[in-house]
């Protein structure tokens, strides 16, 4: 193999890393606002009275923030188990404290 197609190959190689961390990225952007929006509109429900339906909204919340782990993992192509599993649950966290 000459230098050139093994400098191609590591340069596509990269390109494919970059390329993923790209596609992670703007799917975790996207996908943590529907994660925070169900924590915003728990408060907005509870503020109406409806606890119950709030803690709905709170446990979708978190339902919601670990597929958008999962995916992001899997876009990665990482190991989906990981100790970086627990940030999934932050936003619910916060808003369990936020609402209650």
């Amino acid at each position: 193999m000459s230098t050139q197609s093994r400098s191609t190959a590591e340069q596509l190689v990269a390109l494919r890393r970059v390329q993923r961390r790209v596609a992670a990225i703007a799917f975790f952007a996207i996908a943590i606002h529907g994660v925070i929006g169900l924590v915003v509109v728990a408060e907005v429900v509870k503020g109406q009275g409806r606890a119950s339906d709030a803690v709905l909204l709170l446990a979708m919340s978190a339902v919601f923030g670990v597929v958008t782990y999962v995916v992001t993992r899997l876009i990665l192509g990482a190991r989906v188990l990981s100790p970086w599993l627990a940030l999934a649950f932050v936003p619910t966290v916060v808003g369990i404290f936020w609402v209650f």
